[in-house]
């Protein structure tokens, strides 16, 4: 077996042995405990001596996770990280279609020996190993994207320059580290700035909000790592007399609604942009708007559209690994300050009569009625106009039709107007958190009464 390379590779930090590098809910971890974990897992030479393999891991420990991630990247090897609320079999399946030759279960107590489907096995491994991630698949099957660790260490250097904002700020990652964005830009980061003795990231395992937000009071100069959702409960359970210092958004736009509303309970929000080939694109210190995404890194090329009323497909190319260019099939433009704007995915924009429709502006429109906590727009064929805006709405109680196509005769233009309204007792997510509005678009909504469940007929423009 391989000697088990320095501390110091392992975790790219100057600090001592026994000083905490992250904590893990209310555990902390040093270098030498993450030392003793990687080395009960080196029990296995598929762990000892990576080079060459492909390993998934599906753990429930989010510390064994982490200092096996830490090791593995320091050895060279590719890792494909699996959410830990995964079916086993559902993880063996990730692992077989994803090319991997073991997978990592039971906490570390079982090793099973896999094979990968034919076209996989074949793929060349990156030199020096890979993260190995599937993207959200919010618009057909999640595809498998392989990145370098080489790329992500590109990706960090860029990111923590462009966000000098986070230096003396507490990590506190309130998302899945099985994921880029918990684990890139949450937790290696952190990791990255510890280098000169910063302040210890946080991992939150245990999503309660209350939990979250004691631990946000706990450490009130925090650097909020969550989902849009997640953000949205945690303001309306925020006691009147604790703010939040700094929160980063990301994997979609807040509504405008609750942007101004986050505004007025943190110092600072930000938010940033990416898509699973290249990590992380563009990040805004200072999120004014729910569409600005910010500056491009340093590392990047971005193209898109030169104004909002002449948006094009947002492109991305890396600099220095060839010219190869990104298409992330979402919408955007750069402004004359050269900041990245989305405004919607190419799949989602509603074509109303040759007239784009944004489904972010319809949603944050009724995102403003007092008796409406959620909603969202999809577009559906129509035999005069080419394609129709409908909606999906959450409220607190029945809403009539009449009152609802007042509201949108005053605040929305005639082809933004929904066709179809429908109220429900929840709208439908996928697992990460994300709505698929093409989903919802196949699905059958009838027509009726404007009872909750029951379709609101709209007005045609």
């Amino acid at each position: 077996m391989p000697a088990l390379p320095t501390t110091e590779t392992i975790t790219e930090v100057s600090v001592t042995l026994t000083d905490p590098l992250f904590v893990v809910d209310t555990t902390p971890y040093s270098r030498d405990d993450i030392d003793r974990a990687v080395a009960a897992l080196c029990r296995y030479p598929a762990i000892a001596a990576p080079q060459g393999r492909r390993l998934a891991v599906c753990l429930k420990d989010s510390f064994q996770w982490l200092a096996l991630c830490l090791h593995l990247k320091a050895q060279g090897g590719s890792v494909l990280p699996i959410h830990p609320a995964t079916p086993v079999e559902a993880a063996r399946d990730l692992a077989r279609e994803t090319g991997c030759h073991h997978l990592l279960l039971d906490d570390g107590a079982t090793l099973e020996v896999l094979t990968p489907k034919a076209e996989c096995a074949a793929a060349e491994i990156a030199p020096g190993g890979e993260l190995i991630q599937l993207s959200s698949g919010t618009t057909g099957r999640p595809k498998t994207i392989v990145r370098s660790w080489a790329a992500i260490d590109r990706e960090l250097e860029s990111y923590i320059e462009a966000f000098p904002e986070a230096e003396g700020l507490t990590p506190i990652v309130a998302c899945p580290i099985t994921h880029s964005y918990g684990l890139i830009c949450g937790v290696l980061a952190g990791l990255r700035r510890r280098q000169g003795q910063g302040p210890v990231p946080r991992v939150i395992t245990n999503l309660n909000p209350r939990y979250i937000l004691g631990t946000l009071r706990d450490h009130p100069r925090h650097l909020l790592y969550a989902s849009p959702t997640l953000v949205s409960l945690l303001v309306r359970m925020l006691p009147q007399e604790q703010g939040l210092h700094t929160v980063m958004l990301s994997g979609a736009a807040l509504p405008a609604a609750l942007l101004e509303t986050l505004h007025a309970r943190a110092r600072r929000v930000c938010q940033q942009y990416g898509c699973s080939e290249v990590g992380c694109i563009a990040l805004a210190a200072s999120a004014d708007s729910p569409g600005l995404m910010g500056r491009p890194l340093g590392h990047l090329r971005v193209s898109a559209g030169h104004a909002a009323e002449a948006p094009e497909e947002i492109r991305v190319v890396v600099e220095g690994a060839g010219e190869r260019v990104i298409a992330t099939r979402d919408l955007g433009y750069l402004d004359a300050q050269g900041r990245l704007h989305f405004l919607a995915r190419l799949d989602d924009t509603i074509n109303v009569a040759g007239i784009n429709v944004y489904p972010g502006d319809v949603e944050d429109v009724f995102l403003r009625h007092p008796q409406i906590d959620d909603a969202v727009a999809f577009k559906r064929p129509d035999p005069y106009a080419g394609e129709r805006v409908c909606l999906q709405f959450v409220a607190r109680e029945p809403l009539g039709g009449e009152a609802l196509r007042r509201w949108c005769r005053e605040r929305l233009a005639p082809h933004q107007v929904p066709m179809l309204m429908e109220q429900v007792a929840y709208i439908d997510k996928l697992p990460n958190g994300k709505v698929s509005r093409q989903r919802l678009a196949q699905a059958h909504i009838g027509s009726g009464t404007t009872a909750p469940g029951a379709a609101v007929e709209g007005v045609a423009p």
